[in-house]
């Protein structure tokens, strides 16, 4: 608890207003692939406003992608003097991403990702949009996308504990409203999530809704909610059988942004489970607790030039087990030395419940977007 009082604090001072707005965000340097609500309501935007350029297909498509090459270096200490500590590192092509975007007519978008990540070809997004008019601002987005619960912005290389426990890409439809463009953003989508209860058909019975604020120019903040938290990718893994749950556990996130002076940004995030797992469903059949897993993030990024930058991370979780680490803190560099192309060294520590092991981690990516 003293942790998450911690994050709670740090997460209220984020509120304040600025004295002065950012005009270029930190995390345009940033590497990783994360899926931020930022991301997706500027997508949403852009589908919004991108005009129908000829009667050809070829000027009706934006093609765009990301190539991203990593080197790791992970020591594991285990507190079990009879388990011999580890060392492994590694250098590969970590993620590459290819994004194609066809305006079909005004109000009519498509878009699909095909992304390779662990040896893996596939289409990680595929979807259709929906929107309205200026004056009737409503979209609808139907298909494989990135539903919208969990905030997961992030200046690091690894994934937040956020976006390991509430991350959920799944065919979905999602119905929202936006007020003044991006200024309030609601939602609320349906999908057949990974988990379900025992005896249940295979049936859309899982729900989300959320709420984005963006007030003033680098001020953002919002809620969300999802029926089942189990249906979330990573998490999913470690739910003992996703098909026979006693009954679907709901989660939600609370997250904020916030930029200073065009050269600082705070980011902080909470997700959570909103009961408890039944004892035995989640990490190992024979364990004896029920479990109510919750996971926080603050970080904080400071550009010190404009292609060069660092930040911090803290982070933690409750009822992680040995999926999440229960603390985590760590530093990045991110230097933009050419356009579109991005280094970043990172170093992480993660200490896990019961102090069964320590991780310490360096990684470093080069990362470019065309």
């Amino acid at each position: 608890m003293k942790n998450l009082t911690l994050f709670l604090v740090v997460l209220v001072s984020l509120g304040l207003p600025p004295h002065v707005m950012a005009q270029e965000s930190l995390s345009d340097h940033s590497p990783g692939n994360v899926k931020s609500i930022e991301d997706r309501v500027k997508q949403l935007k852009e589908a919004v406003r991108r005009s129908v350029e000829g009667e050809k297909w070829n000027e009706r498509i934006q093609i765009s992608g990301l190539v991203e090459f990593e080197a790791e270096y992970v020591k594991t200490d285990f507190d079990d003097p009879a388990v011999e500590d580890e060392k492994t590192s590694d250098v590969d092509l970590a993620t590459v991403e290819l994004v194609v975007d066809a305006r079909i007519v005004d109000h009519v978008d498509a878009h699909v990702m095909f992304k390779y990540e662990d040896d893996d070809v596939f289409v990680d997004e595929g979807f259709i949009t929906l929107t309205g008019t200026e004056a009737f601002p409503v979209y609808l987005i139907a298909g494989r996308q990135y539903i919208f619960f969990g905030y997961f912005d992030s200046h690091f290389i690894t994934d937040p504990t956020t976006l390991n426990l509430g991350e959920t890409n799944e065919g979905a439809v999602v119905a929202g409203y936006r007020i003044k463009e991006e200024m309030l953003d609601f939602s609320l989508g349906a999908f057949n999530g990974r988990a379900q209860e025992a005896g249940d058909d295979d049936v859309l019975d899982s729900f989300v809704a959320g709420v984005a604020v963006n007030p003033l120019e680098g001020l953002m903040f919002g809620a969300s909610y999802t029926s089942n938290l189990a249906g979330s990718d990573a998490f999913n893994e470690v739910v003992v059988d996703p098909d026979n749950m006693e009954s679907l556990v709901a989660g939600w996130s609370v997250y904020a942004t916030y930029e200073i002076l065009a050269r600082f940004k705070l980011i902080g995030e909470f997700v959570g489970a909103l009961d408890n797992f039944k004892a035995g469903e989640l990490y190992d059949a024979q364990d004896t607790q029920e479990r109510m897993p919750i996971a926080w993030n603050v970080e904080i990024g400071v550009a010190i030039i404009e292609t060069f930058g660092l930040a911090a991370r803290y982070g933690g979780s409750d009822d992680g087990g040995e999926f999440l680490p229960e603390t985590e803190y760590g530093a990045v560099l991110n230097w933009g030395f050419f356009k579109n192309t991005n280094l970043a060294i990172e170093y992480l520590h993660q200490d896990f419940e019961n102090d069964v092991q320590q991780n310490n981690m360096v990684t470093v990516q080069l990362a470019v977007e065309f």
